[in-house]
């Protein structure tokens, strides 16, 4: 059976989707795959509510999204790959008693292609008993973009 399944975006939480494409466990269980990827994170769902793709990978919050915004939206989120929070922080520096409250001293930047990221640290933030919104972080840059930036601090 034919399957057209996109990517939202290249990420180290999706490993298990392209170990089963690599391994060929799509093709063991009768499916032959298609894979194409997003023009953006955000543009995922696009490919679902047109049709033109048959299942996307990503997140809950991505969903939840399309259900505060349009009327129509009959996604389902199945298949979970991650448990709990799965984002991660960069540092430059090996720093084995890290604290989260050592963020507040450092350059901070979150993605903005996807929410997820920001709203896990927001809550992890929350139970170590800091205020997120006193937090200051670069809110405006891509992965990549932020990547490079911290690659040239």
């Amino acid at each position: 059976m034919p399957v057209t399944l996109q990517e939202s975006l290249r990420g180290l939480l999706y490993a298990p989707y392209y170990a089963a494409l690599a391994l060929g466990a799509y093709r063991q269980e009768g499916l032959t795959i298609d894979f194409v990827s997003a023009s953006a994170p955000a543009e995922a769902p696009a490919g679902l509510f047109s049709g033109t793709v048959d299942v996307a990978w990503g997140g809950p919050m991505r969903v939840m999204q399309m259900y505060e915004t349009r009327p129509d939206c009959d996604l389902v989120c199945f298949g979970e790959v991650v448990t709990r929070d799965p984002f991660l922080l960069i540092g430059r520096e090996p720093n084995p008693d890290f604290t989260l409250a050592d963020l507040y001293g450092k350059r901070v930047a979150t993605v903005s292609e996807v929410p997820t990221p920001w709203l896990c640290l927001q809550e992890d933030l929350r139970r170590a008993g800091l205020d997120p919104d006193a937090l200051p972080r670069i809110t405006d840059r891509s992965m990549a973009d932020a990547a490079a930036a911290f690659a040239a601090w």
